[in-house]
């Protein structure tokens, strides 16, 4: 009886373990989430000539490196950026966010602000219930001075202040000349200033901020300055720290720029709408010298950019600081030098780029050494882009 409890306890053991190899969870001597020890099956690697894991093909692809292409794959990729961009510029213009402020506060229609006489009868009241002369004379904003809620009442179109809240500023109003109530409120609710000297003048710029505006109860603006640092310099200061984000329903915008020592910066951009749009800059500058007030073009040591748009990046690789050296007609091969373009699909490198006919076109050089003019992609698409904002820009 003794070796039947035996054998029963380790047969429920047995299947124990088993049942951690499907468990989604990294335990037991599993090396990696439900892989590897001595009880489950090895983990898949990206070098064991095995189609496993999350692949899409031999050793490749999923969270293997990305697959190899071919020049056809290549092509089809960079048609469906331009694709895949245009859809994206349709989808900012369609955004509740460019609803709100073209279409409804602004009006604006064939390059014209229909609605300005009310925009402008509106914002000319806010002088009766804002001290404008207190930011003149003391040369900064105070936002707890200015704190209050400022109601605007349609029927006589004036505003009045009401000093409920000590810490911020907030705004109700109409996002429309036809709204039946004040269904519009922006809310100042953060603001920090820091005292520099910038070409011999003292003034209060901001270090952080943050507003934001709600429409029917729902959020559409927002903007968040958590940090603007100012070095100093020779009493010459310039901000060389920067974080900040910009909400615009459904866009989000992150800009970052970061000093990385006294004369090195990194500056980034990312935009996104959390489907076609995903847009995003980086750029490393390197200067001869921290002499904020002496800059110049030959200060300029060192430039890396890189432009992403969806999985196709496009990276200089050259000395682009040499640019701001050449003579004010350069050739195209100093040019191509100084730049050397070149692009990429999901990190792999698929061509080449090279400015031609006295700077009138863009060549694509592709891996298997043939070649085209860039316009096959983009012909016609700058009117496609231009026709979505016709209705409001003409």
């Amino acid at each position: 009886m003794c070796l039947a409890l035996f054998m029963s306890m380790a047969m429920i053991t047995s299947c124990g373990d088993d049942e951690t190899c499907s468990d989604g969870i990294q335990n037991g001597d599993e090396t990696s989430i439900d892989c590897g020890g001595s009880e489950c099956a090895a983990c898949p690697t990206c070098d064991d000539g095995i189609l496993n894991g999350t692949e899409t093909d031999i050793d490749c692809g999923g969270d293997c490196p990305a697959c190899e292409t071919t020049v056809d794959e290549d092509k089809a990729n960079i048609q469906k950026t331009f694709d895949d961009l245009l859809m994206c510029t349709q989808d900012i213009r369609d955004s509740r966010a460019i609803t709100v402020l073209f279409k409804n506060f602004l009006n604006l229609y064939d390059g014209e602000v229909l609605n300005e006489d009310w925009i402008v009868d509106m914002t000319e009241e806010l002088e009766g219930v804002i001290d404008f002369d207190h930011v003149e004379d003391n040369s900064r904003f105070d936002l707890a001075y200015h704190a209050g809620t400022h109601i605007f009442n349609a029927t006589d179109q004036t505003w009045l202040k009401t000093n409920n809240v000590s810490d911020k500023m907030v705004f109700q109003f109409p996002a429309e000349p036809n709204a039946a109530a004040n269904n519009a409120e922006l809310i100042i609710d953060m603001y920090a200033d820091k005292q520099v000297t910038i070409d011999g003048e003292t003034m209060f710029l901001p270090t952080a901020m943050h507003a934001a505006m709600n429409v029917d109860a729902e959020k559409v603006f927002e903007i968040t300055v958590s940090k603007i640092t100012y070095a100093d310099n020779a009493g010459y200061q310039l901000p060389v720290e920067i974080s900040a984000q910009l909400f615009m329903d459904p866009m989000e915008m992150d800009i970052e720029v970061s000093r990385v020592s006294t004369n090195e910066y990194e500056m980034g951009m990312n935009f996104s709408d959390g489907n076609l749009c995903n847009i995003g800059i980086a750029m490393q500058l390197e200067l001869a010298d921290d002499d904020f007030e002496n800059l110049s073009e030959d200060a300029v040591e060192k430039i890396a950019l890189q432009v992403n748009v969806g999985e196709l990046s496009i990276q200089t690789l050259g000395d682009v600081a040499s640019l701001f050296k050449l003579d004010d007609d350069p050739t195209e091969a100093q040019v191509n030098s100084a730049l050397d373009l070149d692009v990429f699909f999901q990190d792999l490198k698929i061509a080449d780029l090279e400015i031609n006919d006295d700077m009138e076109t863009v060549i694509i050089f592709y891996k298997d050494n043939s070649f085209e003019d860039t316009s096959v992609f983009y012909d016609g698409f700058w009117d496609d882009i231009s026709s979505l904002w016709t209705e409001f820009f003409g």
